[in-house]
């Protein structure tokens, strides 16, 4: 798949039905995104940088070199769990590996923080 099939599917997949709008949002003008996506043009660093935080994936992702899209979110997760690991601050993972489950419990409560965090913010906006 080539960047600009990825970038259009990415857009769709975050909800954004149109260039245009998604354009709005990056503000670049609706014909810039069009070139991406039909492979016309390449985005620079820091465009590629906004299209992948914009929908929400990895610019690893959208270049070609992960095969699934890994959301910011979940990217920032696992490293969280994995600094947990290398930390020996918790009790339950001292000299052992985080089990399945507890990952899994680990992961569910930074996502319930950081939604919490964003209600918080947009309350305040």
């Amino acid at each position: 798949m080539s960047l600009g099939e990825r970038l259009k599917e990415a857009r769709l997949k975050a909800g954004y039905k149109t260039q245009t709008e998604a354009a709005q949002k990056l503000k670049i003008r609706p014909q810039v995104l069009s070139n991406y996506e039909a492979g016309r043009r390449d985005p620079d660093t820091q465009t590629l940088k906004a299209l992948a935080e914009l929908y929400n994936v990895s610019a690893d992702y959208l270049i070609g070199t992960e095969k699934k899209p890994i959301s910011k979110l979940d990217e920032s997760i696992n490293d969280a769990i994995e600094e947990l690991k290398r930390e020996e601050t918790l009790l339950l993972m001292r000299n052992a590996d985080i089990d399945e489950e507890t990952a899994f419990l680990i992961k569910q409560a930074l996502i319930n923080g950081i939604k919490y965090v964003d209600a918080m913010k947009k309350k305040k906006e």
